[in-house]
C-alpha cells in the first residue's frame, strides 16, 4: 500500500523554508508513497516537485473548477508533475470565490491523506494542521523551516483537545519522514 503523505506549508517562497523544502522532498522520494498537495506555489510545490522529480507521484487537490481555471490562477506553476488534480466541483455555489475554494481543497486534500507535514507555514496553514488534528491525523512537523512550524511545539502546550492525531515534531527531514513512515506502519 502507499502512504498519501499531505504536505503543508507556506504558498510564499520563504528562504528559510526552501532549502529544508527540498531536503524534504528527497525524503519522501526515498519511499513508496504519493505526496499531496494543494496544487499551488509556494513550499509545498517545492517538496512535490523535487519528489517528483526524483520518481515519485504526486496529487494536486486545486482550488480551480478545471484544468483551465488553474492555469488561469498560477500561470507560472508546471502542472505536468500531477499524476492526478482533483478540482472543486463544478456544481459548487461557492466555485467563484478563490479563498472560500481554497478551503474546500484544503479540507478535501486533509481528508484525503494518511498522515500530514507542516512546513513552515502562515495562518492557512495553522488552518490545515487544526484539520489534520482534529480528523485525527498523524502529523509531522518540520521545525526550523519558520513560521507556524515553529510555534506549534509551543503552542500545542497551551491548547489541548483530545483527538487520535499524533504530532512529531522534528528538524531533521529524513528524521521526521522516518518517524511518520513507522507511525502509519503501527
Amino acid at each position: 500500500m502507499k502512504y498519501k503523505i499531505g504536505v503543508f506549508g507556506s504558498a510564499k517562497n520563504e528562504e528559510k523554508a526552501l532549502k529544508k523544502a527540498e531536503e524534504l522532498g528527497k525524503e519522501l522520494s526515498k519511499h513508496n508513497l504519493i505526496v499531496l498537495t494543494g496544487a499551488c506555489e509556494g513550499i509545498p510545490y517545492r517538496v512535490a516537485s523535487t519528489a517528483f522529480s526524483l520518481g515519485t507521484e504526486v496529487w494536486g487537490f486545486a482550488p480551480a473548477v478545471n484544468l483551465k481555471e488553474q492555469k488561469k490562477i498560477y500561470p507560472r506553476q508546471d502542472l505536468s508533475i500531477y499524476k492526478k488534480l482533483f478540482y472543486i466541483p463544478n456544481n459548487y455555489s461557492f466555485k467563484k470565490d478563490l479563498n472560500i475554494c481554497k478551503k474546500y481543497r484544503s479540507i478535501t486534500l486533509v481528508v484525503a491523506c494518511d498522515a500530514g507535514i507542516i512546513i513552515s507555514g502562515r495562518w492557512g496553514t495553522m488552518n490545515e494542521f487544526t484539520n489534520l488534528y482534529d480528523f485525527g491525523k498523524i502529523i509531522g512537523v518540520l521545525t526550523g523551516s519558520g513560521g507556524v512550524a515553529d510555534e506549534l511545539p509551543k503552542l500545542m502546550k497551551k491548547i489541548i483537545k483530545k483527538t487520535r492525531a499524533e504530532v512529531i515534531f522534528n528538524r531533521d527531514p529524513k528524521k521526521l519522514v522516518v518517524q511518520l513512515i513507522n507511525r502509519l506502519e503501527l
